[in-house]
């Protein structure tokens, strides 16, 4: 089941964010060989094509713990720059887990990298 990973800051509008979404969603297939896709929502009766929503990347597969140290460097990278992103990871209808910028600025990552390994664990279940 695919994982949403959701950005957020307060400091980008509507259209700086889709552009940084659009770039990190390149990143994360690129840089970390994570198998990612804008998200997309049907849209209304009547309009062609899929809506979509701001800041949303469906995660298709989140395997072993390599990709998930992977995707960290990756949302590090985009915290360095951007201190004012968070992102949220979360199975449809099910939990979320939130990371901040602190949380990507310790300088051990081996906890950070369990508590998702963790989390995607129980959201693929």
């Amino acid at each position: 089941m695919p994982i949403t990973l959701s950005l957020s800051s307060v400091d980008l509008d509507e259209e700086d964010m889709q552009e940084l979404t659009r770039q990190l969603c390149r990143d994360l297939g690129d840089e970390a060989g994570i198998a990612a896709a804008l998200g997309a929502e049907p849209s209304e009766a009547g309009t062609k094509g899929d809506f979509e929503p701001i800041g949303q990347i469906l995660i298709k597969a989140l395997g072993a713990g390599g990709a998930i140290a992977a995707l960290v460097g990756v949302l590090k990278a985009y915290v360095q720059r951007k201190p004012s992103l968070q992102f949220e990871f979360q199975k449809k209808g099910g939990d979320k887990l939130k990371i901040k910028a602190d949380d990507l600025r310790a300088d051990d990552m081996t906890k950070l990298v369990q508590t998702i390994k963790k989390a995607v664990e129980g959201m693929n279940d």
